[in-house]
């Protein structure tokens, strides 16, 4: 029987994971391998708020009332760690620092949902190609609309681990690794065996097919952001409904990635392009292409997803809140 409890027997630092609503949530999910989509941080009681969680969504990391955070999700769960620390309060004065420098960042789903296409194992499917592009493509025009309004991406996940892991080092512990790595360039890459880049993953076969030689060249910033579409998952969403639909009519497989598809690899380097351009407030149209990549390994080797955050053996189940009183 599922343990439910009430908002009251919450603490602050509970790490609540959502099952959210709507087509992208159940492609996360699905993708991750995971029950939940979405994750926040609960803060407690705020002056006449009254109960609190830090989230990172579309406005930036913000703190709302419990009520509002979980109001549109099937359900919410809370974990804490298993080890209480003497002090909880080093983790929740790092989510007050991001708090107060929460317009910087911003999160849409579509982003989650692009590193998982590239970091994970996907099943097999005749329209997989066009689930990657379109999220990919989708991706980087959320990622284009950022830099241009000066602000940067934070995953919802990586918001809260963050606050533990600056906090207290070593307290969520997630990244568990399989023997061996990859290259890339001059440099090792390690696979995560929860967390960070799969075995077998598109951006593991890239790196393994071509992980010398895309260190060559440069990368136009120009053009591929150009040719970036105003953000739409309309296309996003058709494609993950055709996915779904020829899943359902074969036996899952493994995928075979074609990352020399003509079709494929432009998405790769705008989403790449994007990313880079975007975290490290790129203002030149030109940089070498080995640069591009090494930040987008960056991000995809300490890639973190609520799915992760659930399955952390640091943290304790504690009990599913009720969305609706």
């Amino acid at each position: 029987m599922i343990k439910a409890i009430p908002a009251a027997q919450l603490m602050p630092g509970d790490i609540l994971l959502y099952r959210s609503k709507g087509l992208i949530s159940d492609a996360i999910r699905f993708i991750d391998r995971s029950e939940v989509s979405h994750a926040g941080l609960f803060l407690g009681r705020y002056g006449e708020q009254g109960r609190t969680v830090g989230e990172a969504i579309r406005d930036g990391v913000i703190r709302r009332v419990l009520p509002k955070s979980i109001e549109h999700a099937e359900w919410v769960e809370s974990r804490r760690l298993k080890e209480a620390p003497s002090r909880i309060d080093p983790v929740l004065e790092r989510a007050a620092y991001y708090l107060k420098c929460g317009e910087r960042y911003a999160f849409e789903q579509i982003l989650l949902l692009a590193v998982l296409c590239i970091t994970r194992n996907l099943a097999g499917s005749s329209v997989l190609g066009r689930l990657i592009r379109e999220t990919l493509d989708a991706a980087a025009a959320f990622l284009l609309q950022l830099f241009n309004t000066g602000r940067e991406p934070m995953i919802c996940s990586e918001f809260v681990f963050r606050c533990y892991r600056e906090a207290l080092p070593g307290a969520v512990n997630l990244l568990a690794r399989s023997p061996g790595s990859l290259r890339f360039g001059e440099r090792e890459v390690p696979i995560g065996k929860n967390g960070g880049i799969h075995r077998g993953s598109a951006l593991a076969l890239l790196l393994v097919n071509h992980g010398r030689e895309l260190s060559e060249g440069s990368v136009d910033f120009a053009g591929p952001l150009r040719a970036a579409r105003p953000l739409d998952v309309s296309a996003v969403a058709e494609a993950i409904e055709a996915y779904f639909h020829d899943l359902q009519k074969q036996a899952p497989r493994a995928a075979r990635i074609d990352l020399a598809s003509p079709e494929l690899l432009p998405s790769f380097e705008r989403f790449a392009s994007s990313l880079y351009r975007t975290r490290r407030r790129q203002e030149k149209n030109e940089m070498p292409r080995g640069a591009v990549l090494d930040g987008l390994v960056d991000v995809a080797a300490d890639f973190v997803t609520p799915g992760d955050l659930h399955r952390s053996k640091s943290l304790a189940f504690c009990g599913k809140l009720k969305t609706k009183e």
